[in-house]
């Protein structure tokens, strides 16, 4: 029975000569090219020059170690898939070689069959890799895309439209009747909303390509702090929430951007007077150690369901329960992680379902 014939390449680094010439003869019975070398110098210079798919590497080898080869392999070749080869069969170098990199292993003795399982294994984890990242960079292209379509095509006729609408209120002046009156203002909301939606993504769109923040200076987080509440207070009250904050007067400076650290806390502060009711509370509390500086944002809302956690900080990702009528972009929170990720910082959630929800936001010394 004829074998398939493949072009993977698969390169064996053993100082045995026996153990280099068996692998080759099953490997290249199975369809792979095949290349052996006897030293770790020599198997990285060729995996160095032919980039070869996956790659055995002898745990114990004279003058470079397996695990050595392992290091710069991964450092140097992108995809590459490292199976250790080792006579010292035991948990210890098999985990060990794990936790450097390295795909599986396989003990010596092996058979010709456990020799093309683990790779057929390996080959097929490669090609899933590589699969995952090119659908990663076409969902990043797609994105990058769709940002460039609202920036140019969306964004000049909602401002046209915005005008008319208001040239339409100024022109119909009383002779709007109470339910036209009702129908122009609720298109009125929603064109805000289709504005705020086109900014959330422009505002994305050049946190990622480096012009949303361009300078970081020295800033008094407490500034921003009093700043972002100061801006959200009139809704607050609108509402009938409580907010309070307990703000150290020994908070130490940090590096940032002040005008989109404000955002951040404004979109934070503003989540939560969504989903809190009436005489509800808001708390910022701030606090630092010799690491970090932290600003949390606790509110006794209605909390976020555990399984929907992990999923907040995605774009378009919006958390809706039963009943729920309040609207937005699902932009505001991926825009608050991009911005802490700019500045070198954390954003963390923890909520209750019923008791609450605290974002912490954490700022590097």
């Amino acid at each position: 029975m004829s074998e398939k014939i493949s072009n993977e390449l698969i390169l064996v680094i053993d100082d045995e000569e026996t153990i280099r010439d068996g692998c080759r003869q099953v490997l290249e019975k199975s369809g792979y090219v095949v290349i052996t070398k006897e030293n770790g110098l020599d198997g990285i210079r060729v995996a160095r020059e032919k980039h070869p798919d996956l790659v055995f590497v002898d745990l114990k080898m004279p003058g470079m170690s397996g695990l050595e080869i392992i290091d710069i392999l991964l450092e140097d070749i992108p995809y590459v898939v490292l199976v250790v080869i080792t006579g010292y069969a035991s948990i210890v170098s098999a985990v060990e070689s794990m936790k450097r990199g390295a795909y599986d292993y396989l003990p010596k003795p092996f058979t010709p069959d456990q020799l093309r399982a683990v790779t057929k294994r390996g080959l097929e984890h490669r090609d899933l890799r590589i699969e995952a990242k090119m659908l990663r960079d076409a969902k990043e292209q797609m994105e990058k895309d769709f940002i460039t379509f609202v920036s140019h095509e969306m964004r000049s006729p909602l401002v046209t439209i915005q005008q008319y609408m208001e040239s339409l209120k100024i022109v119909a002046g009383d002779c709007l009747t109470g339910e036209a009156a009702d129908i122009i203002e609720r298109c009125d909301k929603r064109i805000r909303n289709l504005e705020d939606l086109v900014e959330h993504w422009l505002d994305i769109s050049h946190i990622e390509d480096g012009t949303l923040i361009r300078e970081k200076g020295r800033i008094d987080l407490s500034e921003i702090i009093m700043q972002g509440m100061e801006d959200m207070k009139p809704l607050c009250e609108k509402r009938e929430i409580i907010l309070e904050k307990d703000i150290p007067e020994d908070l130490p400076m940090i590096i940032g951007d002040g005008e989109s650290l404000v955002r951040v806390l404004v979109n934070i502060i503003g989540n939560a007077t969504k989903y809190t009711p009436g005489g509800g509370r808001i708390f910022v509390h701030a606090e630092y150690d010799i690491h970090y500086v932290s600003v949390s944002v606790s509110d006794t809302g209605r909390g976020i369901p555990g399984d929907k956690l992990p999923f907040i900080f995605e774009m378009f990702y919006r958390v809706k329960g039963k009943g729920d009528d309040q609207r937005g972009s699902g932009l505001g929170l991926a825009f608050c992680k991009r911005i802490m990720d700019a500045h070198g910082g954390k954003i963390d959630v923890s909520s209750e379902e019923g008791k609450g929800t605290t974002f912490v936001l954490r700022f590097p010394r």
